[in-house]
């Protein structure tokens, strides 16, 4: 594995946690358990990007503000379009939060195109050597 590995393969899971509350539609039951798996998984990629990944590559570059800083505000847009999902989620209004998914899921396509066409290339160039460190830091995520 490496960085470039493990952050691709997470965008991976977190598309297939989606795919699975698509596929459940509007059943509030079912929808309410899948949406929080995937709530889950992309607050948790979320955090292992902004308290490992970025501050490691920002120390190792000597970049401040950049491409880390633009993910970190669209991972703050991405949160409260999640946060917009829970409440449509709880109060049973699937169809409205499935509505909203699709704005999401629009705007993960273009931040994981971001990310895995030039930061974790950036990331694996810089950080490569110190993946065994990088790894066992993220193990508390998962």
């Amino acid at each position: 594995m490496s960085v470039e590995a493990h952050f691709t393969e997470d965008h991976r899971r977190c598309d297939e946690l989606w795919a699975a509350v698509e596929e459940v539609g509007n059943d509030p039951q079912a929808a309410s358990a899948r949406f929080a798996d995937f709530d889950r998984a992309m607050r948790q990629h979320f955090a292992m990007e902004e308290e490992v990944l970025f501050p490691a590559l920002e120390s190792a570059t000597g970049m401040r503000g950049g491409p880390t800083e633009v993910m970190r505000v669209e991972h703050a847009q991405m949160t409260r379009m999640l946060d917009a999902m829970a409440t449509s989620i709880k109060t049973g209004e699937v169809g409205s939060a499935l509505e909203q998914g699709d704005t999401l899921l629009m705007m993960i396509q273009q931040h994981n195109v971001k990310e895995e066409s030039m930061l974790y290339p950036m990331a694996e160039h810089a950080l490569g050597h110190t993946w065994p460190e990088l790894a066992e830091r993220l193990r508390k995520y998962t």
